[in-house]
């Protein structure tokens, strides 16, 4: 068991989508894990619970992370680390804009220190060499990587899944698949150690919202890791993934249209928001494929993994294309 610091409320709610379900023909739920409730929510609160409390452990006095500009994990670990008096560094890849907004906006209120790197393939040795940089001077830093995407991270979403496998116990019985966004792979690996220790007939589908060719050998890394230190023999392949990228677009942080229609759909029929970057693709992919004839008969659960503030970034409401005239509202 790794040590945790207490931040979400949990559990989160699964509910039926009935406006949804009505629309694809298909039996829609959806687990709100936007509901978290620390600093606006999302599945990085349950990451961050177990990666501040190895900060902690450790005697970590600084923090340091790194994301894209509107990064969900990043705007958690800064509140996170706050509430805990130690002093956050993240590293945003990407251009400041000149008003600051969605996620980035939170990162300054939590008066997180703010470095910019040209792109993201830029952070992990800027973050290395300012860690090295404190050590030098006697300070004690401690690195989450991009996402939480390691063992301790992924821990967050054992637990996460034990939970969500309990609530669908006790449901009538039927065929059930989990479909959730995926990127980094840490919610993934934790769901898929998750599955495996709770023996869940619940089935695994991530859609893929980043252009990684090696995205299933990542999740599976971090999943292995996990397990040894677990103490699970079990040893996860690359083929046992099952994750879709029919939905990524032009790539990580590129709204696609789908996505924005599955935004404004499921704003409209249920009055729950998601996020362009991850969750709005995912449903996309959920909806295509439960109109082409998916899990007729089953029951699909939507984990719905939060990223609400990104949703208000300058960058996103102008490709929603909303405008307001003369009291009335046209997309």
């Amino acid at each position: 068991m790794f040590p945790r610091v207490k931040l979400g409320t949990l559990p989160t709610p699964l509910h039926p989508l009935q406006k949804v379900s009505e629309e694809v023909g298909t039996e829609v739920w959806i687990k709100r894990d936007d509901l978290t409730g620390y600093a606006l929510g999302g599945n990085k609160v349950r990451e961050a619970e177990f990666l501040l409390a190895d900060a902690v452990q450790q005697g970590a006095d600084i923090v340091i992370t790194a994301g894209t500009i509107q990064s969900n994990h990043v705007r958690v670990i800064a509140a996170a680390a706050g509430r805990l008096s130690i002093q956050c560094h993240l590293f945003l890849s990407g251009e400041l804009p000149e008003q600051p907004s969605g996620n980035l906006l939170l990162d300054y209120l939590a008066q997180a220190d703010i470095h910019v790197v040209p792109s993201r393939a830029d952070r992990g040795q800027a973050m290395d060499s300012f860690a090295e940089s404190l050590r030098k001077s006697g300070r004690k830093p401690y690195i989450i990587p991009v996402g939480g995407a390691n063992a301790v991270g992924a821990y967050g979403y054992v637990s996460g899944f034990q939970e969500l496998d309990d609530q669908v116990r006790s449901l009538q019985w039927k065929p059930t698949t989990l479909l959730f966004a995926s990127s980094t792979g840490t919610t993934y690996a934790g769901t898929l150690v998750g599955k495996s220790l709770t023996n869940s007939q619940v089935r695994l589908l991530g859609i893929d919202t980043d252009l990684d060719p090696d995205a299933r050998r990542a999740i599976c890394s971090i999943a292995n890791d996990l397990a040894e230190r677990l103490g699970i023999a079990q040893r996860f392949q690359p083929g046992e993934v099952a994750l879709n990228s029919d939905y990524v677009g032009g790539g990580f942080g590129i709204p696609t249209d789908e996505g924005s229609s599955a935004l404004r759909r499921l704003w409209q029929l249920e009055g729950i928001l998601l996020d362009p970057v991850y969750t709005a693709k995912a449903m996309a992919g959920l909806i295509s494929l439960a109109e082409q004839g998916n899990w007729r008969n089953e029951r699909v659960i939507f984990l719905h993994t939060g990223g609400t503030p990104t949703t208000f970034s300058s960058s996103v409401l102008s490709h929603l294309g909303i405008q307001a005239t003369a009291g009335k509202t046209h997309q």
